[in-house]
């Protein structure tokens, strides 16, 4: 049977509109190819350290590298050196999403301020925060509490140095639970807590999850064979949505009978402008539960950098402690007013911060297609900042490999790792003011009350190695 000739002509018109589709289409394609690939890996395929190991690819392959990916996977693209972190982390807010890891969604982690897609949302969330947490409120209404904890820590730490670790732990858990709720957490809240950071390690353990790469399976009933991971999911969501619920509400039933002592909960919730606000309410919870995983474990992390730094730095402490007593005398400790009169201690902080920052890969998504110098960024792909990579660039730092506060002494407009480690752009740390306060007080007074020595083997000092842990939280 012939074609008529108007089926004919429809026929044409749409293979020609197809041809130049696709002929654009692959035209754009090979324009934008993904940043090379690396091929670093050790006999077992798996970096020891990940963000070293990308940091030596990129000085070969340039800035942005891509990693291998799975057949149904993302794209992953690490993002090396300071500049390309400044263009497309922080000028550009088409890279301030999260990754989309289906795991961590079926435990409900879509709610915590870390995991929260770019929008309304996290906006509003991020508005509690910077309110609560600004440098004002730091030194108007959080002073007294960082204050009396760090003395607290002290105490510990001098009553019991050989468990300075769980000492330092311990320390940073209750101030942060106090800040947060107004009352120190009990043993139930803190053994919740570390299950709800474990189970979040967990999730983002991408290529354990076949959920992960395959998303539909999201949606299989749970009591299916090979299901297993929606149960232990939802173990996982009932957890954290009693850690974050349970110390929120007993807040507010608090503040009905006047019993709470200001905290973060009680003076979001006292703001009249957001009084009548179901969504602000849920802000300010959500906010609030984030705020243990996202600040004890990072400043832990610092303080024992800092200590085993410290352990092989017995000059560098001595001109520390000098510092200080020239500044304040010997009949006081510091306090967070001494700060800015402390440069050679902004300087440890500094270098402690760049030697090694407590989270080396910041993990981003690109909610839209992007380009970066003839390289194409996908939609919805993975992309890792490398913060251990940007605080060892050679062309910022000399010998990055050496730990030297000096270097911010001798050149002042060096530039600060901070500007690193709390993040990039829309997803910078809101809690950064409080960390610094944290920070300067603990180390100032650490290095004001102690000598921190090497161990002893067969009564000889013992330089510890720098070993660091390969994790999210290093």
């Amino acid at each position: 049977m012939e074609l008529s000739w108007s089926r004919m002509l429809i026929y044409t018109v749409f293979a020609s509109t197809l041809f130049v589709v696709i002929k654009r289409s692959t035209r754009w394609w090979l324009r934008y190819t993904l940043p090379p690939s690396s091929s670093l890996k050790t006999h077992s395929g798996i970096p020891v350290h990940p963000w070293v190991f990308y940091a030596e690819a990129s000085k070969v392959q340039g800035a942005l590298i891509s990693l291998p990916r799975s057949l149904l996977g993302p794209p992953v693209i690490v993002v090396n050196t300071s500049a390309a972190a400044s263009e497309l982390l922080d000028k550009r807010s088409v890279f301030a999403c999260r990754p989309n890891i289906p795991m961590a969604q079926l435990m409900g982690r879509q709610n915590n301020v870390g995991f929260t897609f770019y929008g309304n949302r996290l906006r509003e969330m991020r508005r509690v925060l910077h309110s609560l947490l600004s440098p004002s409120a730091v030194a108007n209404d959080w002073n007294h509490l960082i204050d009396s904890h760090s003395l607290e820590l002290i105490d510990r730490l001098s009553k019991s140095p050989e468990t300075f670790n769980q000492g330092i732990e311990v320390s940073l858990q209750e101030m942060i639970v106090c800040l947060t709720y107004g009352k120190k957490p009990d043993e139930e809240y803190i053994k919740i807590a570390k299950r709800v950071m474990h189970d979040t390690w967990t999730a983002l353990q991408h290529n354990r999850w076949t959920v992960n790469a395959i998303p539909l399976l999201r949606y299989i009933p749970s009591w299916l064979p090979g299901a297993g991971f929606k149960r232990l999911a939802s173990d996982a969501k009932e957890r954290f949505e009693r850690m974050t619920r349970e110390p929120f509400f007993a807040v507010k039933n608090e503040m009905l009978s006047g019993t709470i002592d200001p905290c973060f909960v009680r003076l979001a919730l006292e703001d009249a402008q957001h009084s009548n606000s179901q969504a602000y309410e849920e802000a300010v919870m959500y906010s609030a539960g984030s705020l243990f995983s996202a600040g004890a474990d990072t400043i832990s992390s610092f303080l024992l950098t800092f200590l085993l730094l410290m352990t092989r730095s017995q000059d560098i402490q001595r001109r520390a402690y000098e510092e200080i007593i020239t500044t304040i005398g010997e009949q006081r400790l510091p306090c967070l007013s001494d700060q800015s009169s402390m440069p050679f201690l902004d300087a440890i902080i500094q270098e402690t911060h760049r030697f090694h920052p407590p989270v080396p890969l910041a993990t981003h998504s690109t909610y839209a297609e992007d380009q970066y110098e003839g390289y194409r960024i996908p939609k919805k792909s993975w992309v890792l900042a490398n913060i251990w990579a940007m605080t060892h660039e050679t062309t910022r730092y000399d010998q990055p490999e050496a730990f030297d506060p000096d270097r911010f002494i001798q050149q002042p407009a060096a530039s600060d790792p901070r500007m690193q480690t709390f993040g990039f752009g829309r997803r910078q740390c809101p809690g950064l003011h409080l960390a610094n306060a944290v920070i300067f007080l603990n180390v100032a007074r650490i290095l004001r009350s102690f000598a921190i020595l090497p161990p002893l083997e067969n009564g000889e000092p013992v330089l510890p190695p720098l070993n660091f842990m390969n994790a999210f939280i290093s």
